[in-house]
């Protein structure tokens, strides 16, 4: 038989109990309640939810580096995400993440920038390799993964957090494995009687026009070497360092060219491109700079240029740069 004093410490017991199940269920519901109450966020101004960062806010990836990022808009992850070789065209904007400053943005140029990918900070290197094309995060990237001690420009001070909207809109896959050496054998290149030899890449609509002399043409490009002095031993990413005579993608920005002034080579295979063509072309000394140099470029060298034709049309009042 039960005591009343044993009865009555197994009701205390039971009570205490109860009150704390009670206070668990209803600190759960206000975590649920407040996470329910965070507003949405508007792939249209993300900023307005997501600055200033909130390191503890939900759905927040955390990258071992430190870097941190939110799915702000998925894709149809279709197409897989770019490796450090590749290029990513991108609309993106940068703020400082404290002040909420904007420094850059490309959505405020109204235009697109294409970047490779292990030639950015490397908290940008990192995150674009978790994104695919159509994707939209939102990034806070530490001060070590941005620009460090020595910041950038008047722009960004030393010891910067950074955030940074990015939206994905195509990776651009590395051509140059295939085209260094040059395959002058393969079925795919085109040879024509100048001397010029191009092979297609990736073609824009088969119902463009193409450029005339004179059109203004809108174009990325990257420039090699065909016979750089090489060492021996060297990696194919330290020959393509050593060959590297130009390139707008390791700028950021296309640049604009009136077609009756570039070399013949390059007026050649523009006038043959459409909008969205994108080639690998091997042009001689013959019609490029023969016996000058340029640059970088020095006498009597073959150049293979990664070409992008962007747009074209008639010229505007404002001067162009020189011809490549």
């Amino acid at each position: 038989m039960l005591t009343p004093l044993r009865h009555s410490r197994r009701g205390i017991t039971r009570q205490r109990d109860t009150r704390m199940i009670r206070m668990a269920l209803a600190a759960m519901a206000a975590l649920t309640l407040a996470a329910c109450n965070r507003p949405a966020i508007d792939a249209a101004d993300p900023w307005a939810v997501l600055h200033p960062w909130d390191h503890g806010r939900p759905g927040i990836e955390k990258l071992d580096t430190g870097v941190e990022y939110v799915v702000v808009r998925k894709g149809d992850g279709k197409t897989p995400a770019p490796s450090v070789r590749d290029r990513v065209e991108v609309k993106y904007e940068g703020r400082l993440a404290k002040e909420g400053i904007i420094f850059d943005s490309s959505y405020q140029r109204g235009e697109t920038s294409v970047f490779q990918v292990n030639g950015v900070i490397p908290g940008w290197r990192d995150g674009l390799q978790k994104m695919q094309p159509g994707d939209m995060f939102m990034f806070w990237i530490p001060s070590a993964q941005g620009y460090g001690e020595r910041g950038a420009g008047m722009q960004i001070p030393p010891n910067s957090d950074l955030m940074f909207q990015v939206e994905l809109v195509r990776v651009l896959s590395d051509p140059w494995p295939k085209a260094l050496p040059w395959p002058t054998d393969a079925s795919d290149i085109v040879r024509l009687p100048s001397g010029l030899e191009y092979r297609s890449v990736e073609s824009g609509p088969s119902d463009g026009a193409s450029p005339s002399d004179t059109d203004v043409v809108v174009v990325h490009f990257e420039g090699r070497l065909e016979d750089p002095d090489y060492q021996v031993g060297d990696t194919f990413e330290e020959k393509l360092d050593s060959s590297l005579v130009v390139s707008t993608y390791a700028e950021g920005e296309p640049k604009q060219f009136l077609v009756s002034g570039l070399t013949p080579g390059w007026r050649e295979a523009v006038k043959l491109m459409r909008p969205g063509d994108r080639w690998m072309a091997r042009i001689p000394p013959q019609i490029n700079y023969g016996d000058d140099s340029a640059d970088r470029i020095p006498p009597n060298s073959t150049v293979i240029y990664e070409i992008e034709l962007l747009a074209f049309g008639p010229p505007q009042p404002d001067s162009l740069p020189p011809a490549p």
